[in-house]
């Protein structure tokens, strides 16, 4: 089973994230969802999961400032509309 994060500062889009993977119940599992980078790294830090669906233009911390300071990185899918 692979762990998951969604890291999303739009509802709506993690919503959909979800509905996406729904019918991947059985291989991916997300453990948890975060609105803004800050929260994402404290999440991916204290869970340590295997991928994150990231988006890059969010709040408090962007996608790529929040990557920069991991030191563990798991597996990343970028779902930004940019």
């Amino acid at each position: 089973m692979i762990k998951a994060i969604i890291i999303e500062d739009e509802s709506l889009a993690r919503q959909r994230l979800n509905k996406l993977l729904a019918p991947h119940a059985d291989q991916i599992e997300i453990i948890a969802e975060a609105a803004n980078g800050e929260e994402g790294l404290k999440m991916i830090e204290s869970l340590q999961p295997d991928l994150i669906f990231l988006d890059i233009q969010m709040p408090v911390l962007n996608g790529f400032e929040m990557l920069m300071k991991l030191t563990d990185k798991p597996y990343i899918v970028f779902t930004t509309a940019y």
